[in-house]
């Protein structure tokens, strides 16, 4: 899934190792600038955590 949040690009996708979704945050300039560590089981609580991680870097309107 993607998601434009904040000016920045979530992505959640299913990881086969880790046995559950992650996130991928990536800035303006396609770079990536923060990940999950844990897997989620559902891909809407890895978006939620994509959010809350995007709250914490600054806005890029």
């Amino acid at each position: 899934m993607k998601e434009i949040y904040n000016g920045y690009e979530l992505r959640t996708e299913w990881d086969d190792e880790a046995l559950g979704y992650g996130f991928r945050i990536y800035g303006r300039d396609g770079a990536e600038v923060s990940k999950s560590i844990d897997p989620y089981f559902y891909e809407e609580n890895a978006l939620t955590a994509a959010r809350a991680a995007a709250d914490a870097l600054p806005e890029q309107g």
